[in-house]
């Protein structure tokens, strides 16, 4: 059996980033720009840079398929 009486002073509820520096590869850089920008948006988060093969906002790196990015 396991002792549960100190799991309450372990467990702590963590509110905040869970997911750091994610990079997708895309068929299609246009549509998911599109689709990205729409999403950052609404969460207040600007597009952080682009260039032809990719575009990245805060931690996220999205890149075409033959980016050498």
């Amino acid at each position: 059996m396991i002792d549960q009486s100190n799991q309450e002073d372990t467990m702590e509820l963590y509110r905040g980033r869970l997911i750091d520096h994610i990079q997708l590869v895309v068929r299609d850089l246009k549509a998911s720009r599109r689709f990205y920008g729409a999403v950052l948006e609404v969460l207040g988060i600007p597009v952080g840079g682009e260039a032809e093969d990719y575009f990245w906002a805060d931690e996220l790196f999205v890149s075409s398929v033959d980016s050498r990015a």
